[in-house]
């Protein structure tokens, strides 16, 4: 009886047994892990990351402009089928790239090692792991799409009306695409081999790759008189770029975890007694409200304003969550504009200006911008609770009903009679409060 219990135990024992082929498999398993876990652990992954795909909350609203129209960069897009006809200009442009003078075989293997041996680091820098079908896949779609850059950022500045082999649009669709936060190479491998480029040919006359990529960038209107510093060359890809443009020169903005919203609009600011005023400074965040007088540099609106804005409000809310500060300018002017009768008034102070046909377009366009767009940190809160204290003042919108209804014309002439009137009803005011209270 017992060696019969005993061969039971021995034979359970052996069906517990793993096999070979499932120790082989476990093993594997557990080393593919451990790699994900140490990459996933690793600072050098955190701090490389900076091309995202954009949630789909965010999408939603306008999911177009997040999208390629034409081409397709990096590893976001490849697979779509739409954009496969892209690929081939892609090599019509690498052909001519190679066969100039101080380019040869070795010199193209020099750089394909050099995107092999960066391929970690060029990962980190994606938000989404991706498999190509075969090794050689990755190096090929990094060569030829930095190659496509090069070639086309040479030809636009070249040529202010772009690369002769394309068309006007197909030139306006390619610079847009270029610029979407899912459709991004980072600069660094483009600049190595731009640099590689220019040193194989030995050419002194050859322009900065920084120089060249933001002679691209500038074509904005809204970004047109940015002059390039030090952060701008910090840019980590083209949607970085844009941003980094749209804060040169912004002055130190304090951010606060509790915001204090805007309550008026334009409209209503102006019959509370604010002045608007087109601010002189370039930088677009440089907002102020001093002494009832609310500065807004000019903000230049036309139909590739919002799908760049856009792209850069998205890499915001991934990158930059406690530097949102694109975002917090954009939710500010959503909060002066709620209508076509606001823009209408901006646009009368010169403090927009645009190409959207209607003021109604510019106020509809404004107002999605925001739209699940979220705001840890704001940074005009200053400003919004002046602006709100200034409407809360019964004498400013008793001043400001003075100046706009019964004194439009004689104001600045007769300010002695206006404050003694001003004086009198705020005096009335104040004893109809007090006889209501008893």
């Amino acid at each position: 009886m017992g060696s019969d219990i005993e061969q039971g135990r021995a034979l359970n024992m052996e069906e517990d047994r793993p096999s070979a082929s499932e120790i082989k498999m476990t093993g594997a398993l557990f080393a593919q892990l451990d790699t994900k876990v140490k990459r996933l652990s690793s600072k050098q992954g955190y701090s490389e990351c900076c091309i995202y795909r954009v949630s789909k909350r965010v999408q939603s609203v306008h999911w177009q402009a997040y999208y390629p129209l034409l081409i397709s960069i990096g590893p976001l897009h490849r697979d779509d089928k739409k954009r496969q006809g892209m690929e081939k200009e892609k090599l019509r442009y690498y052909r001519p790239f190679i066969e100039r003078d101080g380019m040869d075989k070795e010199k193209i293997r020099d750089i394909m090692r050099s995107i092999q041996n960066q391929k970690e680091r060029l990962r980190d820098c994606y938000s989404e792991e991706f498999k190509p079908k075969k090794k050689s896949d990755f190096i090929e779609m990094i060569l030829l799409d930095a190659v496509f850059i090069i070639e086309f950022m040479k030809e636009y500045s070249n040529n202010d009306e772009g690369p002769n082999r394309f068309e006007p649009r197909t030139i306006l669709d390619i610079r847009e695409d270029l610029i979407l936060l899912e459709n991004q190479l980072p600069f660094f491998i483009i600049q190595e081999i731009y640099d590689e480029y220019n040193r194989a040919r030995q050419d002194p006359t050859a322009v900065p790759f920084f120089d060249l990529v933001t002679s691209h960038s500038k074509n904005y209107t809204f970004l047109k008189n940015i002059e390039t510093n030090l952060s701008v060359k910090k840019s980590r890809h083209f949607t970085d770029l844009l941003r980094n443009f749209m804060l040169n020169g912004a002055r130190q903005l304090n951010g606060s975890s509790n915001p204090i919203m805007l309550r008026h609009n334009a409209v209503k600011l102006r019959a509370a007694g604010v002045e608007f005023e087109v601010a002189e400074d370039k930088c677009l965040l440089n907002i102020t409200f001093e002494k009832g007088v609310l500065k807004i540099p000019l903000l230049e609106v036309d139909y590739h304003f919002e799908r760049a804005v856009r792209n850069i409000m998205a890499l915001e809310q991934c990158l930059y969550q406690n530097e949102a500060y694109v975002c917090s300018y954009i939710k500010f002017m959503d909060h002066l504009i709620d209508s076509a009768e606001d823009v209408g008034l901006l646009v009368g102070k010169k403090i927009i200006t645009h190409r959207l046909g209607n003021d109604a377009a510019v106020s509809v366009m404004i107002n999605k911008l925001c739209e699940n767009i979220s705001d840890p940190y704001t940074y005009y809160d200053d400003i919004c609770e002046k602006m709100n204290d200034h409407c809360d003042s019964l004498l400013n919108r008793m001043k400001a009903t003075l100046e706009l209804v019964y004194f439009p014309h004689v104001w600045r002439g007769t300010g002695t009679i206006a404050a003694a009137v001003l004086l009198m009803l705020t005096l009335i005011q104040t004893i109809t409060s007090v006889k209501s209270v008893f």
